[in-house]
This record gives C-alpha cells, sequence and structure tokens, in this order.
C-alpha cells in the first residue's frame, strides 16, 4: 500500500492534475445550474410536482448553501418549460451547457489513463455524454437525498441509523461519480476492482475534508471578507478540494490496475539512478519483498535459459551476474558464443516485439538471477515508460537480427 500511495503522489504531481482540479471546479461552475435545471425537469416529471414544490426541493440541497438563488431560477424555468420539441431543444440545449464539467474531466482522466487498450473512435465521441449522465445522477441522487432528510428530520422520526445512512447519500453519490467517470472515459482500462479502489479513496478523503471543513471553517468570516460571494467562494473551495482528490482516486485507480508495471519501472529508476530519492531506494530497489518477486528466477552456472528456434516469448531482465549469446552452427551444430549481456539488461525482447522464435540460444553465467517478464507486462511497461520506446525496441530488436542472421551466415560458412 505504502508503494501505491507512493506512486500515485508522484504520478499526480507529474500529470499536473492540480491544473485539471481547477478546471474541474470551473467546470462545475460553469454547469451546476444547468444539471440542476435538467434534474428539475425530470423530477417534475417523474413525480408530478409543481413547478413551485420542485423549486423547494431543489433549494434543499444542502452543498449549495447560499451561493446561488436557485429556486426562482428553477421555478421560472419550469413555468415556461413546454413538453415536445420546444421542450426537448430545451433540455438539449441545458445538455450541451452542462457538458462543460464533462470535457474538464475527460481531459484530465485521458492525461491519467494512456489508452493502452485499443479505443473505438464512436465509443470515444459518446464518452462526455455517459460521462455528463453520471454528473446528473449524482445531482439526482443527492437532491432527494436532501429532501427526504428534510421531510424524516422534520417530522422526528427518522431512527438514527437513517439519519446516518441520509446523511451519506451525496457521498455514495460522488462515489457512483468517481466509478463511472474511471471506467467509462479511459476506455474500460481499470478494472471494476481498481475503479472501485480508486473512487473509495477519493470519497474516503473527501469526507474526511468535508469533516474538518465543517468543524474548523467559520462561514461568516467569509462573509465579511467577500460579501454575498462568502458562500461561493466556500463552495468552490470544496468542489476544488473534492476535485483535487478524485483526480487523486483515477491516479489510484491506475496505479493498481498497472502496479506490476509500475513496480518494474521504479525498480530500474532506483537500481540506475544513484543520487535515487532514499523513499525511492527503502520502497522499490529490491525485489525480495514484493510482488515482482513472483518474476524473480536464478540459474545455476552455464543453465539454458532458452534455446535457439524455440517458441517463447517471455523478456527477460538481469538482475546480476551475466548471460552469454550462442549461434549454432548449421553444419556442424556447434553452437559459438557471439555476445555477453549485462547486469541491468534486457534481452528475449525480440522475440516479443517481432513474433518470432529465438534466434540465438541464451545460457546463464555464475550468479546469474533475472526478472522473467510476462509479454503482457512488457507490453505495459512499454506503453508507461516513455523511455523505452516501442519503436527504439523494435528497430534495436532488428537490427539485432540482421547481425544474427549475418553472424548465422558466417558461422555456417
Amino acid at each position: 500500500m505504502l508503494q501505491r500511495i507512493w506512486i500515485t503522489l508522484q504520478y499526480f504531481g507529474g500529470n499536473g492534475l492540480a491544473n485539471h482540479a481547477a478546471a474541474g471546479a470551473y467546470g462545475f461552475l460553469l454547469s451546476l445550474m444547468p444539471a440542476l435545471l435538467i434534474v428539475a425537469s425530470c423530477i417534475s416529471t417523474l413525480f408530478a410536482f409543481s413547478s413551485y414544490e420542485t423549486a423547494q426541493i431543489i433549494s434543499n440541497v444542502g452543498f449549495l448553501g447560499g451561493a446561488f438563488e436557485i429556486g426562482g431560477t428553477v421555478e421560472r424555468f419550469l413555468d415556461a418549460f413546454n413538453p415536445g420539441l420546444a421542450g426537448g431543444a430545451s433540455l438539449a440545449s441545458m445538455v450541451w451547457a452542462a457538458i462543460v464539467l464533462a470535457f474538464s474531466l475527460q481531459r484530465g482522466l485521458n492525461s491519467i489513463f494512456l489508452n493502452i487498450k485499443k479505443s473505438n473512435p464512436i465509443k470515444a465521441y459518446l464518452i462526455p455524454l455517459g460521462l455528463e449522465a453520471a454528473v446528473i445522477l449524482c445531482v439526482f441522487i443527492t437532491v432527494l437525498g436532501a429532501h427526504l432528510s428534510i421531510l424524516l428530520f422534520g417530522a422526528g422520526a427518522a431512527p438514527r441509523a437513517l439519519q446516518t445512512g441520509l446523511s451519506i447519500l451525496p457521498f455514495v453519490g460522488l462515489g457512483l461519480l468517481a466509478f463511472g467517470a474511471y471506467r467509462i472515459v479511459p476506455n474500460g482500462e481499470p478494472s471494476w476492482k481498481s475503479a472501485f479502489a480508486g473512487a473509495a479513496m477519493c470519497v474516503i478523503i473527501y469526507a474526511i475534508l468535508s469533516a474538518l471543513f465543517n468543524a474548523f471553517i467559520n462561514p461568516e468570516r467569509y462573509h465579511v471578507i467577500y460579501g454575498t460571494l462568502g458562500d461561493l467562494i466556500l463552495l468552490l473551495a470544496r468542489v476544488y478540494f473534492f476535485f483535487m482528490f478524485f483526480f487523486i482516486g483515477a491516479q489510484f485507480a491506475f496505479v493498481v490496475e498497472y502496479f506490476d508495471a509500475l513496480l518494474f519501472i521504479r525498480l530500474r529508476m532506483a537500481r540506475s539512478n544513484p543520487t535515487a530519492f532514499f523513499i525511492d531506494k527503502a520502497l522499490f530497489a529490491s525485489v525480495k519483498n514484493g510482488r515482482l518477486r513472483t518474476y524473480h528466477r536464478s540459474y545455476q552456472p552455464g543453465e539454458t535459459i532458452f534455446l535457439q528456434g524455440e517458441d517463447s516469448h517471455e523478456i527477460y531482465y538481469i538482475l546480476s551476474g551475466t548471460a552469454c549469446v550462442y549461434l549454432a552452427n548449421k553444419k556442424s551444430g556447434r553452437q559459438k558464443r557471439v555476445a555477453v549481456i549485462t547486469t541491468d539488461n534486457f534481452f528475449g525482447e525480440m522475440g516479443h516485439v517481432l513474433a518470432n522464435k529465438r534466434s540465438a540460444t541464451v545460457k546463464a553465467d555464475a550468479g546469474f538471477t533475472a526478472l522473467v517478464l510476462p509479454p503482457s507486462l512488457f507490453k505495459h511497461i512499454l506503453a508507461i515508460d516513455k523511455n523505452a520506446d516501442n519503436k527504439v525496441i523494435k528497430m534495436l530488436s532488428e537490427r539485432l537480427k540482421h547481425t544474427n542472421d549475418q553472424l548465422t551466415q558466417e558461422t555456417a560458412f
């Protein structure tokens, strides 16, 4: 868990997610009223409430405070709203206005998830609509939760368990928003377990901050400083911190999904950089404890790692010792050593990148240990690590294959 959290925080800063959180807060400010009007029209239609009753329900949303005068706006909108073609056009324009927040979230999430899986172009265009639907659903849950809370608390009939349930309902809505966004936007890259872990982190941290916010922030001071804008400033502060935690949760979901690949990248960085931060050295420089131990292998001196012509595609990263590369003479069958691969280098990537059989035999030298990486894990490493570009690896592999072919011909001659 410490490794996951440390990687999450480092990537959060590297991806500039604080700026995306600010953009999310700005998008929220622009999209809130259209989203509320859409929810108001849905409530009015579903429950056959009058415009006044619906406006009162929307006005009960606690997190808005006095930042917006929404009751009169909702009532005027519903009085002027007509079903049919004109009403549909009006709702469509509000959806388009509300989608600003969805675009802000999409840009931030796309900076986290690298679209490692193939994406559908049509789905990419529909993603903002799906994300906006999740936002509207979250607002809908929040509005109904606030209304039920007032009804039950006002009557004095709500047991403590129900009061607790209603008080956490807005956080459930935010959790659903985060979970849906993590699953919809990045082409389904995080599994539902990873997305759930990220959403849970987002909501838990935000719930803690909200409790601290309510305990220590005095709204009257902001009213003195900002006047009628005091409630709006406090609302935007809450929203900004929520989006901070929203993107932290998204980054955490990414880390959980590709944890093995990220651990390997951190291992290489910790081993290759003598000035690495001491926490990186402590957390990532060893494979003895942790998930990378699954891929760790030790070989006896002279032991064959793979044979020339073998149909296998694992990639090897040398932790200690050296590996000797041999080519077989076509006529005599004798093997000739043609290369030595040293510590902290890959070998075997040619079979994976070019989808060919092994072009040479590799044997272990004294004290040889390595990480044996499955092709799927190696693919994730290449996609995430900017220093291990696919094209460079393929070019080097083709060059090595050409050299091996030449050596084979010379040996055979």
